[in-house]
């Protein structure tokens, strides 16, 4: 009988532990946990008309549309491990000031009732998602003449900044605490997260990525987005107590885009904690900036200008 010395069996159930661990723990970062975050925001699911939109090869997701009283649109991107419950944070205050707001749920973060979750790419997924929200928006023909506007949150903010850079319909873009490159987000939530050193962490992550979606979850470039956006106006939110990525992320972006825009650096928030920190204020800058980038007026403002004969 083969008999195995007690030091090769600690070694095997040890390292059998270990990769164990890894593949959960790769498996947990590629589908995230979703949990139905509001974060005190009310549920605007009862007021808003869901829909599906095509997406490819077949593939469908969920969205939602709020209509406003202003000739304007704003797209809300959710982030990581987040879904459309999130952005109603943001589009409620917005839909407050008379914006319609688009909403949906990123494949990688629909409910499995409505179809099968892929995994987070960092970006590839994601950005197919955005474009096919953006082509739906622009063939409503209540749309048509609305200027658009894109917001997002963590990934779904460098998503803002990729569909904005492809897209000269998107007149102004509000980015909360961006990545600028998957590889970046994968050093720093190596690093500030997960507290392992971010190299060889981050290209081990590169590596488990491509291996199991077929993306490389370094390759998306919110950075080369930025750049060309240098004429578009654009609004960037970071936290200094950020433990995911760092702000220098997204002072990078800002630099990209010509340094030319707002930056507001939140010292006393974490990951996209500044909405939840400083509400009144943030809801009054965001919305300030946009009303002073879509040119949109209400639907009051539009019947006083009428019936003045104002030009």
């Amino acid at each position: 009988m083969f008999a195995i010395e007690p030091w090769v069996a600690v070694v095997l159930v040890s390292t059998a532990g270990v990769a164990g661990a890894a593949a959960a723990g790769v498996r947990l970062a590629l589908f995230p946990f979703v949990p139905r975050d509001l974060a005190g925001a009310p549920d605007l699911d009862g007021r808003a008309r869901r829909f599906r939109i095509t997406v490819a090869q077949g593939d469908v997701i969920d969205a939602w549309h709020l209509p406003g009283t202003r000739d304007a649109t704003v797209i809300v991107l959710h982030g990581y491990a987040r879904d459309h419950y999130r952005a109603w944070r943001y589009g409620d205050f917005l839909n407050r000031a008379g914006y319609g707001i688009v909403t949906f749920d990123f494949r990688s973060s629909r409910a499995r009732a409505t179809g099968r979750r892929l995994p987070t790419t960092l970006g590839h997924h994601e950005l197919m998602d955005a474009r096919a929200v953006l082509r739906w928006v622009e063939s409503q023909p209540e749309l048509a003449d609305h200027a658009l506007a894109v917001f997002g949150e963590s990934l779904g903010g460098s998503v803002a900044l990729m569909i904005a850079a492809e897209s000269p319909r998107i007149a102004a873009v509000v980015v909360d605490c961006p990545f600028s490159s998957g590889l970046h987000a994968l050093e720093d939530s190596s690093e500030r997260w997960a507290r392992v050193p971010r190299w060889p962490a981050a290209q081990l992550a590169r590596a488990v990525g491509r291996m199991f979606t077929g993306h490389d979850p370094g390759i998306p470039d919110a950075i080369g987005a930025a750049r060309r956006l240098t004429t578009r106006p654009l609004y960037f939110i970071h936290c200094i107590r950020d433990n995911r990525l760092a702000p220098r992320q997204t002072t990078c972006l800002w630099e990209a885009a010509g340094s030319k825009d707002p930056l507001w650096l939140v010292t006393d928030a974490g990951h996209n904690e500044a909405w939840r920190r400083h509400p009144a204020e943030y809801e009054r800058r965001v919305t300030e900036f946009l009303d002073a980038h879509t040119g949109a007026e209400t639907a009051g403002e539009q019947s006083s200008s009428r019936s003045s004969g104002a030009t």
